[in-house]
């Protein structure tokens, strides 16, 4: 315990500080460009209905039935523009929220914030020359990863909940401002939302952490470590892409686990992720038990190599 209270001591700085600023910034963004859009959709759903000049056909049973169908055309955009404005309007809200943040921390930009979060708190150790030091006040390798380790994945939660304390506050802001429907959600449905994402969300966190973790002692660097932890993460996106490849990489395995939406599902008014949208694979993802089990064995090889390589390491500076 005192080794952790020790590295979280050292993740007290102002990178830590600047990435979940950031986080939260853009958290907020998200929300506002979402609730235009829905209200943009909302506004554009009232078109009337076609002339049969318009439409080109003489007066009768063929203009009749072809004005029918744009009537029922636009009723469909019309309930559909309205139940995205309504879930757009109960993702504001300040419980459910953390849905919101923990969609967007189990996904790129959560993996890029772990990327700058290892390569500093990590790979700096290296850069700044103090590993040398750290290894003489505790020889313990693997504790000294395991510690790493658990830090990083209590950065990373703390990340997520700036995200969601930004949203609360900003949400209603936002909803207000941009007139969007009441949801008439329940405190306890805000709840369990927020509460299934962010459970599902925190061994999502972990495997970046633990991929975080492996760049550091790969590459032994801040910069590195950054580069090569972010890398890795769309590189798992692209291998999603492949041809018969899709359902067995770790980004399928990531999207099946938080329940992301496949395909153009995953492109809504307030995107609740930015993972499931670059993968362009074919077919359904797995459910949440195949996830489970896919980054469960991503977090442990993770950990496994960079214990491996940590403890073979020859450090003389």
């Amino acid at each position: 315990m005192r080794l952790l209270r020790a590295e979280l001591h050292t993740l007290n700085r102002p990178l830590t500080w600047a990435v979940a600023a950031a986080a939260a910034l853009f958290c907020v963004l998200l929300a506002i460009g979402g609730a235009a859009n829905a209200r943009q959709a909302m506004s554009g759903t009232g078109r009337p209905s076609l002339s049969c000049a318009t439409l080109r056909l003489p007066a009768g049973p063929a203009c009749a039935h072809a004005q029918d169908m744009q009537r029922q055309r636009i009723g469909a955009e019309r309930t559909a523009a309205a139940a995205a404005a309504a879930r757009t309007a109960a993702q504001l809200d300040p419980l459910a929220a953390g849905a919101e943040a923990a969609g967007l921390m189990a996904s790129l930009p959560g993996a890029v914030a772990l990327a700058l979060l290892a390569g500093g708190h990590v790979g700096g150790e290296w850069s700044g020359r103090t590993i040398k030091n750290v290894l003489a006040q505790n020889g313990r390798r693997r504790r000294i990863v395991a510690a790493k380790l658990a830090s990083l994945w209590i950065a990373a939660v703390g990340v997520l909940g700036a995200c969601w304390a930004a949203l609360a506050v900003a949400g209603p802001v936002i909803r207000r401002a941009g007139h969007l429907p009441d949801p008439h959600q329940s405190a306890r449905h805000a709840v369990t939302w927020a509460g299934a994402g962010i459970g599902r969300s925190l061994l999502v966190l972990a495997a970046f952490a633990a991929i975080g973790l492996l760049a550091a002692v790969v590459t032994r660097g801040t910069i590195g470590t950054a580069a090569a932890g972010t890398a890795a993460v769309i590189a798992m996106l692209i291998a999603a892409a492949l041809p018969g490849l899709g359902r067995w990489t770790p980004a399928t395995w990531i999207q099946g686990w938080m329940g992301f939406a496949a395909g153009q599902g995953s492109i809504s008014s307030l995107p609740d992720n930015f993972w499931s949208r670059f993968l362009t694979a074919g077919g359904t993802p797995p459910g949440h038990g195949p996830g489970l089990a896919g980054v469960s064995a991503l977090f442990l090889v993770c950990v496994f190599a960079a214990t491996q390589v940590f403890r073979r390491l020859d450090v003389t500076s």
